[in-house]
């Protein structure tokens, strides 16, 4: 026997391997099975909680939703994909926006449309197959993370213009949101956005595609409102934001208007609090600016159609608009906007719109009302190079009187001026070539 198992029975250790093993083993039992129990105690009080606070979330939505429906005017849809939001409105004929009433926006000059859009298919349609569409999102930058939680639409229908405004109360109404934004676009023929081509539409698009839905949105023909107002407006606004071309051309004033660029926070805001307080100014925003697109888009066609002056157009908007339709190859409607220059009418001209009028004469072949815009504009001061080049080429190369055009040239460079280098070599050049047709013709 080895020593060490000598040692154990000396000490009793041999005799009492079985009772260890048991005390172990119960010990070790006796343990797991309390923490088992310890486990299914925090299990049950976590359910517990997510039960409870599931709860309070539905109640909050419940009434969330509820107040949505009291103060929006509004109430819950539901179709194949789920339920949704929607508020409804309407503005009549006679209800005003700015400086005209809704009737004055409708029936608007279908050829004119497609002239702004650049697109002639429009012109086969009515106003009333115009979807005019704008959307406030989860975020300005766009991109597949990028939501468009409402969704404003109006048309012109029975003598009024109809506002839909959808919303999606959470995310997982989007794809319901969407479906009824593509039921109503079924019954229209074109879009009217604004920024929509770089923004709306191709977000609503992506949105479509991530909900793997079909949508005929992108293939509709399109107005853009932005590229036009830039052209035809631009000249005079210190930008093209909708919001600007409002206050300073439809003269709609929006009182504690939010900006845009609150509006993704107001939103997360609402998902959490679920305060319908907190839509409100979001709905109003988004429904001015489908109002506006309509009142907008009749304003700049009666710009293009040569409506005669009024008290909120500008001259140069006109002039902006001939060149777009000179552009277009549409002389007939050049030759429309410069009837509505007589002379008694450009007299007060600023020396630009006279210089913009003088060219557009010019290029269509008006050749006597640009020279009478050029002598008016040559006689003022400090003299302008433009006017006096103008009207030098045209005393040489059509009236073929050098004597004339030698003096005018002459008084010029004597007058107060504010000729550059280039413009002093220009007129000395065209002087000496005057002065040697002049000996030869001697």
């Amino acid at each position: 026997m080895k020593s060490i198992e000598k040692l154990k029975r000396l000490t009793g250790e041999a005799s009492q391997p079985k009772k260890a093993q048991v005390t172990a083993e119960a010990f070790s039992s006796g343990r797991q099975s309390q923490l088992k129990d310890l486990r299914e105690r925090i299990e049950s009080v976590v359910s517990r909680t997510q039960i409870r606070s599931q709860a309070v979330l539905s109640e909050a939505q419940a009434r969330g939703n509820r107040g949505l429906a009291d103060i929006l005017s509004g109430e819950e849809i539901e179709n194949e994909h789920g339920r949704f939001f929607l508020s409804s409105g309407k503005l009549s004929g006679a209800s005003r926006h700015g400086h005209r009433n809704i009737r004055e926006a409708w029936n608007f000059d279908m050829s004119a449309a497609a002239m702004l859009a650049n697109n002639p298919c429009i012109s086969e349609y009515v106003s009333s197959d115009a979807l005019f569409l704008d959307t406030e999102t989860t975020g300005l930058a766009g991109g597949t993370g990028t939501m468009a939680f409402l969704i404003g639409l109006g048309w012109f229908e029975d003598g009024h213009f109809q506002v839909r405004q959808i919303l999606a109360r959470d995310f997982g109404e989007e794809a319901a949101a969407l479906a009824c934004l593509k039921d109503v676009a079924a019954q229209k023929k074109f879009l009217v956005t604004f920024n929509g081509k770089a923004f709306d539409v191709n977000l609503l698009t992506t949105r479509f595609i991530l909900n793997r839905m079909q949508s005929d949105l992108a293939g509709l023909p399109h107005l853009d409102l932005l590229h036009p107002s830039r052209r035809i407006l631009g000249h005079r606004l210190e930008n093209c934001r909708l919001v600007t071309l409002e206050a300073d051309i439809l003269g709609v004033v929006r009182e504690g208007d939010m900006p845009g660029w609150e509006i993704p926070q107001r939103y997360f805001d609402w998902l959490r609090r679920r305060d319908p307080r907190l839509l409100i100014d979001i709905f109003e925003h988004n429904r001015l600016d489908v109002i506006s697109m309509a009142t907008l888009t009749a304003h700049l066609v009666d710009i293009l159609t040569a409506q005669s002056a009024k008290q909120h157009a500008h001259a140069d908007d006109y002039l902006a608009a001939a060149r777009l339709l000179l552009q277009r190859s549409n002389a007939q409607g050049v030759e429309n906007i410069l009837d509505i220059f007589q002379e008694n009418s450009c007299t007060d001209f600023s020396i630009g719109s006279k210089k913009k009028l003088a060219q557009l004469y010019k290029r269509t072949g008006h050749a006597d009302e640009a020279l009478l815009l050029w002598q008016q504009m040559a006689a003022c001061e400090p003299v302008d190079f433009y006017a006096v080049s103008e009207l030098a080429k045209y005393l040489e190369h059509r009236a073929c009187d050098y004597p004339q055009a030698k003096a005018l040239i002459e008084d010029a460079l004597n007058r107060p001026n504010r000729f550059s280098e280039e413009e002093t070599r220009s007129l000395s050049h065209r002087l000496k070539r005057l002065s040697l047709k002049k000996v030869r013709r001697g």
